[in-house]
């Protein structure tokens, strides 16, 4: 009988990281992990793939590694591979099922299209970056690693030529749910979101049509239905409110980001 816990996938790229992919295998305590990597026998690639599975293997819980050798410096390759990875889980689980997706190590190109995988299977996909605590080089050696003589240089010596990146249409969030959104989160603020006063101000703002009152003042109940059809059960589905109480809601943290995002060039666009 299933325990009802869902099976936690992760999804990674080696390069030349070790621990920007072992710690969020600890983290988000994965049962399975997805490994892309261009590692042959005798390279400088294969030994820090060696080591993630050695440090993988030393965690003390059995956690199965999945190998995808192929090219990472690739876009479309990669993509390919990741999406691929997603539906195979998905058959494999069904919807019992969080599929963690590292941005943060790997090629650019394997980011790239890791995010926009992600953004395709959002059901299931939830991509996340790691950022650096300690860097393995101090900073009185960055001139002597990432410098020709005085001339700053990087990573990175010679590249060669660009690459366009096929585009894939994403779908973005609705405008005027999201500009509602914002008037939704200042209103919280001051302790007043009721329905009818989210109405007035949507209203007066041109994000909500006009609406019948009845002889106190009130918009009708059946406008007052429109309203939370059209965006409060909006904003529930999609993640970004959620309820308190029975009378008190608040933005999460994906309304937040959402918000951050999005709002500031929707309030650009021309009416």
């Amino acid at each position: 009988m299933s325990s009802g816990r869902k099976e936690r996938v992760l999804i990674s790229c080696v390069t030349f990281e070790v621990a920007k992919i072992v710690d969020p295998i600890s983290y988000y305590y994965a049962t399975r992990v997805h490994l892309l990597h261009t590692a042959g026998e005798g390279s400088v690639y294969r030994e820090f793939y060696d080591e993630v599975i050695r440090q993988i293997g030393a965690m003390g819980r059995p956690i199965e590694v999945v190998d995808h050798k192929c090219h990472v410096y690739e876009f479309s390759n990669v993509m390919r591979q990741v999406l691929c990875i997603m539906q195979d889980e998905v058959n494999r689980c069904g919807e019992n099922l969080e599929i963690y997706v590292n941005i943060s190590a790997g090629t650019s190109e394997y980011s790239a299209a890791a995010l926009m995988a992600s953004m395709m299977n959002t059901e299931i996909a939830i991509p996340f970056t790691v950022s650096a605590d300690k860097f393995q080089v101090p900073a009185d050696k960055i001139r002597e690693v990432y410098y020709d003589g005085d001339t700053p240089v990087g990573l990175t010596k010679t590249t060669r030529e660009p690459r366009a990146v096929s585009a894939y249409p994403l779908e973005s969030p609705d405008p005027t749910r999201v500009l509602a959104l914002k008037v939704l989160e200042e209103q919280i603020e001051k302790g007043d979101s009721c329905a009818s006063t989210m109405m007035r101000l949507l209203n007066e703002q041109g994000l909500f049509e006009d609406y019948d009152k009845t002889p106190t003042g009130r918009p009708e109940q059946k406008d007052v239905m429109r309203y939370q059809r059209n965006y409060v059960d909006y904003w529930i589905d999609k993640g970004w409110v959620e309820k308190v109480s029975k009378r008190k809601s608040r933005v999460t943290r994906q309304g937040r980001d959402v918000l951050e995002v999005f709002c500031d060039s929707y309030s650009r666009r021309k009416a």
